[in-house]
């Protein structure tokens, strides 16, 4: 028999239009709701049930592996008519069906449905998402494991009120085997890891081969900081970044604060916002060294403002150079900077897709309050120099 965990009383009382899972590993999340799923085949009558994944193969390995392990345990699979076409199940009683399919079905995109259940959400795109819950008459649930924050965080749990959340963890699963809980808290070292951070405490870690991990987040800057550097990393349809920098003397840590992260700014608004910025704290502007006249409009403006070096050093280029300083650093940053986290979180290195090999270069995108960083901080290297009566 499958057992009645925690997990799933829990799952079994949440009732929004959009219920939000959170989980950890072996926390039981999704094995509780093919559980819920599969109750509620009994519970409503001439219904559809979508249970989704990215891809076929994914769904297989778990949500339809684990759907048809509980007809088999619980004896069942005599109440469902089963269609392996079109990878559904029917209730013989309630005339409800339960159906799996991939975002790789297109077609499957476009039909309605009553209920919805994506799986491992992270691995779906927000677009995706969206139509589906376009075509939801009642309400969706969504599991992941919370290797990085993502849509969920961003465009539900920030912008929308019709949802709830739930966070799990081994705790929740009282069915775990022992010999797997006794595997899963080998990897508990002191607790502060990222793989326990997010497999055993189901909490928000970074990405699978992120470039920086380690950064803490902080609810305001502490006292005796020494201001450095802005970093300026323009852009109009992409957003213009303005990052200020201060430095901890003796510990050399940085701690951020994202002064600027808005689009389609003219080169008069990009002045305007940066005398603001100045005026609270004066301090020289290290800019993007691509868009010249841009800065000389800062310049003329009456702001110190400079080209970042974008140069190799040796025989690394400049970008990973620059990603060194970085990396050399404890980094910290203000919790409600969300597009700097956010960005933080999800900044990898590049995959070569031929052969999975990880290649020694960041993945271009969504990088620019990073690129604006890594400007300032490099800045930051050189040796000091006299600029106007000021030196830097």
């Amino acid at each position: 028999m499958y057992q009645d965990t925690t997990a799933l009383q829990k799952i079994e009382q949440m009732d929004a239009r959009i219920n939000i899972i959170q989980g950890g590993a072996r926390a039981g999340k999704t094995t509780a709701m093919i559980i819920r799923l599969c109750d509620l085949t009994f519970a409503v009558e001439d219904k559809l049930i979508s249970v989704v994944s990215d891809t076929y193969p994914n769904l297989e390995k778990g949500a339809i592996r684990d759907w048809e392990k509980l007809l088999k345990r619980t004896h069942r699979e005599r109440y469902f008519t089963r269609n392996k076409v079109k990878h559904t199940w029917t209730n013989k009683i309630t005339g409800t069906t339960i159906e799996f399919f991939s975002c790789e079905a297109d077609d499957a995109l476009g039909a309605g449905r009553d209920y919805l259940f994506i799986n491992e959400a992270y691995r779906v795109d927000y677009k995706v998402f969206d139509q589906l819950m376009l075509r939801t008459e009642v309400m969706a649930w969504l599991d992941f494991n919370p290797v990085n924050e993502f849509w969920v965080h961003t465009e539900i749990m920030q912008k929308r009120t019709d949802w709830q959340f739930l966070k799990l963890t081994y705790l929740d699963n009282e069915g775990i085997p022992p010999a797997v809980l006794s595997d899963l808290l080998q990897h508990r070292g002191d607790g502060t890891n990222n793989w326990w951070r997010v497999y055993g405490l189901g909490e928000i870690g970074a990405l699978e081969g992120n470039i920086y991990s380690g950064w803490i987040a902080e609810d305001e800057l502490p006292p005796r900081l020494v201001f450095r550097r802005y970093g300026v990393d323009f852009g109009y349809n992409d957003p213009t970044v303005i990052i200020g920098v201060w430095e901890n003397p003796k510990t050399k840590a940085i701690y951020l604060k994202l002064c600027l992260y808005q689009t389609h700014l003219t080169s008069k608004e990009i002045v305007a916002e940066a005398l603001k910025i100045n005026a609270e704290q004066e301090g020289l502007f290290v800019c993007d060294n691509a868009k010249p006249e841009m800065i000389q409009d800062l310049v003329e403006a009456g702001l110190r403002a400079i080209p970042c070096n974008k140069s190799a050093s040796g025989k690394v280029n400049g970008k990973k150079y620059n990603i060194n300083l970085v990396q050399e650093r404890e980094v910290h940053y203000l919790r409600i900077d969300k597009p700097l986290e956010q960005e933080y979180l999800t900044y990898p290195w590049r995959v070569q897709k031929s052969t999975g090999k990880t290649l020694d270069e960041p993945e271009d995108g969504n990088d620019h309050c990073m690129d604006a960083l890594a400007y300032a901080v490099r800045d930051m290297e050189r040796k000091a120099v006299e600029y106007g009566a000021v030196r830097f």
